[in-house]
């Protein structure tokens, strides 16, 4: 997948995980020694290709039910082919600003995953892009109170 964006002129600064990573962190979370089936949801909040999020599903015992989202449209696509390639064509991948407009809810609640992965952008200068921390109507900074300065 890599590849493929590079060659094609798409990789727009972007980092793909790399599969040995990936596998690493498919053990840290240990799927693959849970009892997982395919109600088992395996989430990951900077999808990217989706290379991740199909290291972690393959590792299950299980086929697993895998949601991704991802906030560059076009790297969205990508993921969801990737799905299909790889035999997950159930898998949800949604675009858009994981921190900033949360696709995946319970209502009005945040929904809540049994394995949740992710590779953030940090090169991303602009991943806090509309995050607005003072109004975050889900209160996930505010629990831990305003960070020591």
């Amino acid at each position: 997948m890599r590849h493929f964006a590079t060659e094609s002129g798409k990789s727009k600064g972007q980092f793909y995980t790399p599969a040995e990573v990936s596998r690493v962190i498919a053990q840290i979370v240990g799927i693959r020694d849970a009892a997982t089936s395919n109600t088992t949801t395996v989430y990951d909040l900077t999808c990217g290709s989706g290379s991740l999020l199909l290291k972690v599903g393959d590792a299950a015992s299980a086929k697993v039910t895998l949601y991704g989202q991802e906030k560059d449209s076009a790297t969205a696509g990508l993921a969801s082919m990737n799905m299909i390639l790889h035999n997950n064509a159930n898998a949800l991948i949604v675009q858009g600003n994981t921190l900033a407009d949360p696709k995946f809810k319970d209502g009005s609640a945040l929904k809540t995953f049994d394995f949740v992965v992710a590779n953030p952008p940090f090169s991303d200068k602009r991943w806090t892009t509309g995050v607005n921390v003072a109004n975050d109507p889900f209160e996930r900074f505010q629990q831990f109170g305003t960070p020591a300065e």
